[in-house]
């Protein structure tokens, strides 16, 4: 009776026993389906609303500009990233995700280019390199090397050792992005011959990026071309000829009759009477002197003449749509420029100095920068946007030689942004192209941190988890 007893009690402690293995099983199989599941609806989800980019230097997030432009495509775009697979970068594939997260009209795909060598020859590429980016809409495409995916600069290898790298993949995607969406190529052209100062290649990147190809002219020998949007002549040292075998400023002005565009930069030193002629016809003209600022906040420490002006506000010009109106400009060496209230005219100031400024008439000969008799009471206008009303031609003028400048762009990168907003709005663009290049900061951590926290990493986690369950299965046991 007693072994009876007894074996009937083995038999429902088995049974126990395996009732609770079976719950227990069938509880961890519903976790694991659950999570399963779980992981596979996230993953449907945008990365944008998964991921969230914590690096300083924003490396993983887009631009609003990149954003503005995503949002705004009506037809599709295919990126293919070539790259060798397992050695895809992954600030590359992250940002791409990105983009195709903002559109449902963007999708990328890789390419190994040892599994399809000939793929990016289609394109007009015969040997791109591993990492570039072919960018394909339609009939129209682009290639991006992967060697313009970064900027390196070793300015100062030889001091330190040390280069830096900074990431400028995002403005040169998007710029492509735009280039192969937005239409037909639009066509600026910058003057020669006249000791104008040569477009720098940061502001040429940018306007290119704005798809707006870059040209030089030379009105002695050629003529302002049926397809210029935008004609930009740079700091001219001498004047443009208005008689003799070649009449530039009848060129000139049949352009601004038919409704050209012209972004005009000039210099205190040099006198351009016929130009200032024309520009004369839209009620601007140049104050004379040098403008030297008497409010020490809108001037460089030290240095009056070099201007940290306000933006103007403006009502018709578009000029200043894009730019970042938190950010700095910086001009040196500047004239004001007047304007006179004039018919068939609509004019706008889009760059001003306080009203502590003045205008210094004898600044070459004079050795104080302080404020002396016969110089002129400020505010200035320091750039101007004027319209023709009837003919829709258009310029601005900006009253300083040396704003397109590659060393101020490395500490106010707002002469960039702003350049480029000028000449963007003149052609009829209303999205700006972000044209910032990220740099990676490394995450320094001290020595002793650094044993810290490989001391908490290798042994005492470790050895919590191994006490939490020789903890577990002892409270088992004993049940």
């Amino acid at each position: 009776m007693k072994l009876n007893w007894n074996k009937r009690k083995k038999s429902e402690a088995a049974s126990k026993i395996f009732r609770s293995g079976v719950y227990s099983a069938a509880v961890t199989a519903l976790v694991l389906v659950l999570v399963i599941l779980l992981n596979l609806i996230v993953r449907t989800v945008p990365t944008k609303y998964t991921e969230f980019d914590l690096s300083e230097a924003g490396l993983y997030t887009l631009s609003g500009s990149s954003k503005d432009i995503a949002h705004a495509l009506t037809q599709d775009v295919t990126i293919y990233y070539l790259a060798e697979t397992g050695s895809e970068d992954a600030i590359i594939t992250k940002l791409l995700d990105r983009y195709a997260s903002e559109s449902s009209h963007i999708k990328w795909e890789t390419k190994d280019p040892a599994v399809y060598p000939t793929f990016a020859a289609q394109y007009g590429v015969q040997s791109a390199e591993n990492g570039s980016l072919v960018l394909v809409s339609g009939e129209k495409s682009a290639v991006l090397a992967a060697s313009d995916l970064y900027d390196y600069d070793y300015s100062d290898y030889y001091t330190t050792g040390s280069y830096s790298v900074t990431f400028g993949g995002e403005n040169k995607l998007t710029a492509a992005i735009y280039r192969i969406t937005s239409g037909e190529e639009l066509h600026a052209y910058y003057t020669t011959n006249h000791g104008e100062q040569r477009l720098t290649d940061t502001l040429t990147d940018a306007l290119e990026g704005q798809n707006l190809s870059v040209s030089p002219l030379d009105l002695l020998t050629d003529t302002i071309p049926d397809d210029c949007d935008l004609l930009i002549i740079n700091d001219p040292t001498s004047d443009f000829a208005s008689d003799g075998l070649v009449d530039e400023i009848s060129q000139l002005q049949t352009y601004l009759e038919n409704g050209g565009r012209v972004l005009l930069t000039t210099n205190g030193y040099d006198e351009t009477p016929n130009l200032d002629a024309v520009m004369a016809q839209f009620g601007l003209a140049r104050e004379a002197g040098l403008v030297v600022e008497g409010d020490s906040s809108h001037a460089l420490y030290g240095y009056p003449y070099s201007l940290f002006p306000d933006y103007g506000t403006t009502d018709e010009s578009t000029a200043l749509d894009g730019v970042n109106r938190s950010t700095h400009v910086m001009l040196s060496v500047a004239q004001g420029i007047t304007v006179t209230e004039t018919d068939g005219v609509t004019a706008e100031s889009l760059l001003n100095t306080s009203e502590d400024a003045y205008s210094k008439l004898n600044f070459d000969t004079s050795s104080t920068t302080d404020k002396e008799n016969g110089d002129t009471d400020g505010p200035f206008s320091l750039a101007v946007w004027a319209r023709k009303d009837d003919t829709g031609a258009e310029v601005i003028w900006i009253g300083c030689p040396n704003m397109d400048n590659e060393q101020l762009y490395q500490s106010i990168p707002g002469n960039l942004t702003f350049l480029q907003g000028c000449a963007a709005s003149m052609v009829g663009q209303d999205i700006l192209i972000d044209t910032k290049a990220l740099e990676a900061s490394p995450i320094t951590i001290p020595a002793s941190t650094a044993t810290t926290l490989g001391l908490v990493f290798v042994f005492v986690l470790p050895a919590v988890v191994l006490i939490a369950g020789a903890v577990v299965v002892l409270v088992r046991r004993r049940k």
